[in-house]
């Protein structure tokens, strides 16, 4: 879907060259920000600590998710919740489920929680399941934030990274990890919108 994608971009670009004009064309994306990308350094991992972390994508468009009880406060589910509604204008599906499941063919896609990260981080997120069969796809993904409760704008810049969305350096081609299109993708991230570009990128995707 991603090369459909770039295809029609393509396309638009040779039809304005030839002078076709009187049909509007279909904007080429800004770049692949998507994992994998020619700028992702890492594989998505079988089995990961959060000191040897990646990231990838997630396994389908139906993602479920639960945060931890202990450390993360009402504020931060309630930024969790609004970040899933915004994620939900895509074509993944977010569900919260009050039980987790650790392990299994049903298991939980995103796991939240507080605790200890690397210095510098407000978030972390990163695969602890990959699929088998996909080497691209991770069946739960964890993120964990510093502060019980983080900012909206972390919240959502982690839960792109759990569904497989890239800083702009690490994009194909590369983007300044501040360039505003990227939306909370950002890094530092300044905004809790998806953005527009996002969106194509996930919905090219999954």
């Amino acid at each position: 879907m991603r090369k459909t994608l770039q295809r029609l971009g393509q396309t638009a670009a040779a039809l304005a060259l030839v002078g076709f004009s009187s049909t509007p064309a279909t904007a080429a994306p800004i770049t692949d920000n998507m994992y994998p990308t020619l700028n992702t350094s890492w594989d998505c991992p079988s089995s990961a600590a959060l000191v040897r972390a990646g990231f990838c994508q997630t396994d389908n468009s139906t993602v479920t998710y639960f945060y931890n009880t202990s450390g993360l406060s009402s504020t931060a589910k309630s930024r969790i919740d609004t970040i899933a509604g915004r994620y939900n204008s895509t074509d993944l599906t977010f569900s919260y489920k009050s039980t987790v499941v650790w392990s299994g063919s049903g298991e939980t896609d995103i796991v939240y929680f507080q605790g200890t990260i690397p210095d510098g981080y407000a978030g972390f997120a990163w695969c602890n399941d990959r699929v088998g069969s996909n080497p691209n796809r991770c069946d739960q993904h964890y993120v964990r934030f510093k502060n019980a409760a983080p900012g909206i704008n972390t919240v959502c810049h982690e839960t792109g990274h759990a569904v497989g969305l890239t800083h702009g350096r690490n994009a194909h081609y590369p983007l300044s990890n501040d360039d505003t299109r990227l939306g909370c993708m950002t890094n530092p991230s300044t905004s809790s919108s998806l953005g527009a570009h996002n969106v194509d990128m996930i919905n090219a995707t999954y």
